[in-house]
């Protein structure tokens, strides 16, 4: 393969699909059916579109969102990451600890450098040392958990002292739920990330084919550092929100968080084999699931089968392409 053959393949891996400048077919698609669901929802219940029940949807799907912003970037690079739950948690834990500072800043800045720290560990263990992604995150997921436990004593933490840190789950601007703000601003954030930047077009290189990227001198071992400590980040965000908004930090707390993550990121349209998937398409898969969350629960179906449902869509949505690419046996 010639070095010009070789970065024309580059840069054809390195542009999302149909994305630069409208919404791909596949975005398209799940604009359509977010457009069914909310038309369906109201059909079924007349208060679906309320202003009341509209916000409730926003918020449940802001944390979750946030948190799919960091998956989505994983998963383009090809790798994936299964530790953002306890990463939330621990993260919130440690900036818990700090609540008789009386600190806004020290809390907040704890928490979210814990999340980053976390992340960078988990991308230099699958960048430079060549772990599976999977194992790796795994084993996060369990030591991350079992730390909240420890630091915590298995008790839960009151941030009530911070107001600062109240307001972020709770607060609002111009009447908009500050969490939405944050799921509208980050998203914005990483659609300019991921369409418009040069670090962008590595991340698809990255994913689509490493080491054609590596050839031709894309560092795919910070790109892949840089997106785990983003998704550390993200998740301990979304932890803090959550946390601020429920007003007490739990250490035994968002438990199956990264099976509805990665529900999101899935249906969004990443693929779980690199090089493909969109923030547009995260946001939207984010909304589709929580308005059929939020219709489950207005009819009264219990939350462990709303798990079984969450599962059954990720199935849908990834067995397909497993099949096609020959990995399922």
């Amino acid at each position: 393969m010639t070095m010009s053959t070789l970065e024309t393949k580059v840069a054809s891996q390195a542009r999302p699909p149909d994305a630069w400048r409208h919404l791909s077919v596949g975005e398209t698609s799940r604009v359509a059916v977010l457009i069914a669901l909310l038309i369906a929802g109201q059909a079924i219940t007349p208060s679906f579109l309320s202003l009341a029940n509209i916000h409730v949807i926003l918020l449940a799907v802001a944390a979750v969102g946030i948190m799919a912003y960091g998956m989505t970037l994983v998963v383009i690079t090809g790798e994936i990451d299964l530790s953002i739950a306890g990463v939330a948690i621990l993260s919130c834990i440690a900036g818990g600890l700090l609540i008789p500072t009386g600190s806004a800043a020290l809390v907040i800045g704890a928490t979210l450098l814990t999340g980053l720290a976390i992340g960078l560990v988990n991308g230099i263990l699958v960048a430079a040392l060549g772990i599976p992604s999977l194992i790796t995150t795994l084993g996060m997921l369990g030591i991350s958990r079992a730390l909240a436990n420890i630091f915590s004593g298995g008790q839960a933490l009151y941030p009530e002292p911070i107001a600062a840190y109240l307001w972020l789950g709770r607060g609002d601007l111009a009447g908009i739920p500050l969490p939405v703000v944050l799921l509208v601003v980050l998203g914005a954030a990483a659609i300019a990330l991921t369409k418009y930047s040069i670090f962008g077009r590595a991340l698809y290189a990255t994913g689509g084919n490493v080491k054609a990227a590596a050839l031709s001198g894309i560092n795919v071992v910070g790109v892949r550092a840089v997106v785990f400590a983003i998704s550390g980040a993200c998740a301990a965000l979304a932890g803090m929100l959550e946390s601020a908004r429920l007003s007490y930090i739990n250490p035994a707390g968002f438990e199956g968080m990264e099976l509805s993550v990665l529900a999101v990121t899935v249906l969004g349209g990443a693929s779980l084999s690199g090089g493909s998937g969109s923030i547009i398409g995260t946001v939207v898969a984010a909304l589709i699931i929580g308005i059929v969350n939020n219709l489950l629960n207005q009819l009264g179906v219990s939350i462990y089968l709303q798990q079984v449902v969450t599962a059954a869509v990720i199935l849908a949505v990834v067995m397909p392409g497993m099949w096609q690419r020959g990995i399922a046996k």
